[in-house]
């Protein structure tokens, strides 16, 4: 329990009062109350006796109550939307390789409802795009010192839509503008209405309500107030516990593990069963909150806590979108994007951790040490808040046990395992084979194994043995990248060894990747080699087949995320035809194939990754399908003729579609996210003859006719 309960200065803003007024329940201002931008008293409890401390908790609050009437006399905050709020994300989530900016409003599966500035303002600019935000209006607040944007738009309403349709109609174009203004332009008031709700750009029918610093920096909406009713926890979904030092033993293994949590509350739970740890380990969390609409949504706080203390705590109120990369040192990446894990939060901070969610934790926090568990044990407690301060919590221990490695196993010892596999964490590279033990007796020993690199030099290493497995850990160093072998058994493959500086991985002809310096925080056995030879072709029996022109390489390591792009190239084989038609495409699965994207250079197509993974070339030479569908009133088009479409191979080229009606040039345009071709209806009596055109980003050109005669 703090002894201090309430110490703060004077408050200028809501910002200050969610980070440095905390209440004495623990939780932030934000919390309690969310209609208040300035505080002006100035309360210091100082330290209070735990002997006392009922008595003083209950003065504080009320203390604590009389700095509201502010609060209480302070405006509702105005949402941007006049009809039910309901959130279908949150604001930092977990987006791959960033965080989500803003939060997105749910519009009833429907466009063009009002959408009203929140306060005083000016618009300070706007946008139509093709994709993206789409039609995006950007309106500046000085008095709360925010810009809000609002992306997805239908239309702009009052003098800046008369301004945008001007400028459009003056262009000869449907988008393409991203204009910046000054105050004096596009003053607004407080509930005036700025725009309408649509799904321009990408996704469907919502409103992205997003609010920044006057330097551009996303800022939580639930700072300022715009917090829905939020009656839902969040759940926890795993417990995982990562090795953060070479040798670090979990539960008998080198390798990461994975432990299920039983519910023990409402909103409580325990870990199932308690690891047992040797070495240093870090702890991950997996979590997702929903409002009972089936997205899932990240938390607002989360907390490690050991006894009394906080070992690192994570706010997700600001960052900025330079830190946008750190994503992946925030949420796990590949365990996120698994089925049933939630988002997966990293309890710990790495050292390129600059991210202000954990700023005043230093790095490395969350780590721990079984050397240091007072009893041989670590209890510790999780607990997250969502933006409705819904607080769930997580409690269990680590157990720490010392394994004695002094063990020497002999060769005859080892010779009925099969080395298969090999996996890396950030601290060791770690072989794993296969077999049956001669003497059953050595289930679960441990001790060290002779092993020599390619120059013959032996190294002791430390092994785990079981009755059907073995694991042997090496060390990070350049020597095992030419492999390692125990007596004739080979244990590791060929590999470049690259660290921070950088490095070129080209082990076998027809591939290289070229990791740029910082581009990896930690070195890795880096590979890219072939593994099928002759892969089957994409496509299906009913569309069409995409020829494959190269082996499927593999870009290993493929479990880690690298701090920037590395630069992949592959060439195609005996290919004497149009490199356009070539595409590099990730494989998904046996038979499943999706575009990667790439461009052709000297010969070979390339890409850029941040992990690894198992690509091929394939040929493309399948024109899309259209299909028409129907007629439909669309709000900037008018009447048109609607088209589907869709390609097996590269992708839809939207932007190049053509349309003629009786004949006559008419207008087109497209919308990639329900995949539709909408033709403009030209003033001409019936029937029409409608002719489209459009090709695929492999160049194959499409074309179909359809007599409309009502």
């Amino acid at each position: 329990m703090p002894e201090t309960l309430v110490k703060t200065g004077k408050i200028s803003s809501i910002l200050e009062c969610t980070t440095s007024l905390p209440l004495v329940n623990g939780a932030n201002l934000t919390f309690v109350h969310r209609k208040c931008y300035f505080v002006h008293q100035k309360i210091c409890l100082g330290k209070v006796p735990r002997s006392e401390y009922s008595l003083k908790k209950l003065i504080a609050f009320l203390l604590v109550l009389l700095t509201l009437p502010c609060l209480l006399k302070a405006d509702e905050v105005l949402w941007p939307l006049a009809i039910d709020i309901s959130q279908s994300s949150s604001f930092a989530e977990f987006r791959g390789m960033r965080f989500h900016a803003g939060i997105d409003l749910r519009t009833r599966q429907k466009n063009g409802f009002p959408v009203r500035a929140i306060a005083d303002g000016f618009i300070s600019r706007a946008s139509v795009q093709f994709r993206g935000y789409g039609y995006a209006l950007y309106i500046d607040h000085p008095q709360l010192k925010t810009r809000v944007v609002y992306g997805h738009l239908q239309d702009f309403s009052g003098q800046i839509k008369n301004y945008i349709d001007t400028k459009l109609k003056k262009m000869g174009q449907r988008h393409g503008i991203n204009d910046f203004f000054t105050p004096e332009r596009f003053p607004v008031k407080k509930g005036q209405i700025v725009a309408l709700s649509g799904d321009t750009g990408n996704g469907p029918s919502h409103l992205h309500f997003e609010m920044r610093t006057l330097n551009d920096e996303p800022l939580a909406p639930g700072l300022f107030g715009y917090r829905p009713e939020d009656k839902i926890f969040p759940s926890f979904h795993w417990f995982y516990v990562e090795p953060m030092a070479h040798q670090t033993v979990i539960d008998g293994s080198f390798l990461p593990a994975r432990f299920a949590l039983e519910k023990s509350g409402k909103s409580t739970c325990r870990l199932a069963s308690s690891p047992v740890i040797s070495g240093k380990v870090a702890l991950q969390a997996g979590i997702s909150d929903t409002n009972g609409a089936g997205n899932r949504y990240g938390v607002e706080k989360i907390t490690l806590k050991s006894g009394d203390k906080t070992l690192v705590e994570r706010l997700f109120h600001q960052y900025s979108y330079d830190e946008n990369r750190q994503c992946p040192w925030v949420y796990d990446y590949f365990k996120s994007n698994e089925k049933n894990t939630g988002y997966v939060y990293n309890l710990f901070k790495w050292p390129f951790d600059t991210l202000p969610f954990a700023r005043q934790f230093p790095a490395w926090s969350g780590f721990v040490d079984s050397s240091e568990f007072v009893g041989g044990r670590f209890n510790f407690e999780i607990l997250a808040y969502d933006y409705g301060n819904n607080k769930i919590q997580a409690a269990g221990a680590l157990v720490a046990k010392k394994h004695d490695f002094s063990r020497q196993f002999s060769s005859d010892v080892l010779v009925n395992y099969k080395m298969a596999e090999f996996h890396q964490t950030n601290f060791s590279l770690v072989a794993v084979g296969y077999g049956q033990a001669k003497d059953r007796s050595l289930s679960s020993s441990y001790g060290t194994v002779r092993v020599e690199d390619k120059a013959g030099k032996a190294s002791d290493l430390s092994c785990i043995l079981r009755t059907d497995r073995i694991e042997i850990a090496f060390d990070l160093e350049p020597r095992w990248q030419a492999g390692a072998w125990l007596e004739e058994q080979r244990l590791l493959p060929e590999t470049v060894f690259v660290d921070s500086r950088g490095g070129e991985v080209a082990i076998e002809k027809g591939a290289r990747a070229v990791f740029p310096a910082g581009s990896l925080n930690f070195p890795v056995f880096a590979a890219l080699r072939p593994t099928v030879a002759m892969p089957a072709p994409g496509g299906n029996a009913k569309r069409g087949w995409l020829k494959p022109f190269s082996a499927i390489w593999h870009l290993t390591p493929d479990n880690v995320v690298f701090n920037s792009e590395a630069r992949v190239g592959i060439v195609p084989q005996n290919y004497n035809g149009d490199m356009r038609k070539l595409g590099v495409y990730n494989v998904n699965g046996e038979k499943s194939y999706s575009h990667n994207g790439e461009k052709n250079e000297g010969g070979a197509l390339t890409f850029s990754v941040r992990t690894g993974g198992r690509y091929v070339i394939l040929e493309d030479l399948l024109a899309p399908v259209l299909n028409y569908t129907r007629q439909t009133t669309h709000y900037h088009l008018g009447k048109c003729y609607v088209f589907k479409v869709s390609d097996v191979g590269k992708g839809v080229d939207y932007l190049s579609a053509r349309a003629e009606i009786n004949g006559s040039s008419t207008e087109v345009y497209s919308d990639p996210d329900k995949a539709e071709i909408y033709v403009v209806v030209a003033p001409s009596a019936l029937p029409h003859l409608v002719k489209l055109h459009i090709s695929d980003q492999a160049g194959n050109i499409a074309e179909v006719s359809r007599k409309i005669k009502n």
